[in-house]
C-alpha cells in the first residue's frame, strides 16, 4: 500500500464527503420531503445522512486510490490544506445556518 497515495485519496474523499454532508444537512432542513425520505431509510434522517456520507467517503477513497498514480508531495500537501479549509468552511456554514434557523424561525 502506497501511503502517500492513500493520504491523497483520503484527503479528496473526505473533502467531497464534507461538502456532501454540509449540503444534504442544510437541504434536508429546508425541504421536508427530503427529510421524510431520509427518515424512511434508517428510521432517522441524521442516521441516513451519516451512512450516506460514510458510503460516499469509502467509494471515493477506493476510486481515487485506484486511479491516481503516485501523487507528488505538493499534491498531498495541497489535498490536506484543501481538506482543512473545507472542514472549517463546512462547520462554519452549518453553525451559521443553524444559528439563523434558530433565531429567525
Amino acid at each position: 500500500m502506497n501511503k502517500l497515495r492513500l493520504i491523497y485519496a483520503s484527503s479528496w474523499a473526505a473533502t467531497l464527503a464534507i461538502v456532501f454532508a454540509t449540503v444534504i444537512i442544510i437541504w434536508a432542513e429546508l425541504q421536508a420531503p427530503l427529510k421524510t425520505w431520509l427518515k424512511s431509510i434508517t428510521g432517522h434522517h441524521w442516521t441516513t445522512k451519516s451512512w450516506f456520507t460514510i458510503g460516499l467517503y469509502v467509494a471515493l477513497l477506493l476510486l481515487i486510490y485506484a486511479f491516481k498514480r503516485e501523487p507528488t508531495d505538493t499534491q498531498v500537501r495541497g489535498g490536506i490544506k484543501r481538506l482543512s479549509i473545507i472542514a472549517v468552511l463546512g462547520a462554519l456554514a452549518l453553525f451559521i445556518f443553524f444559528a439563523w434557523h434558530y433565531l429567525a424561525v
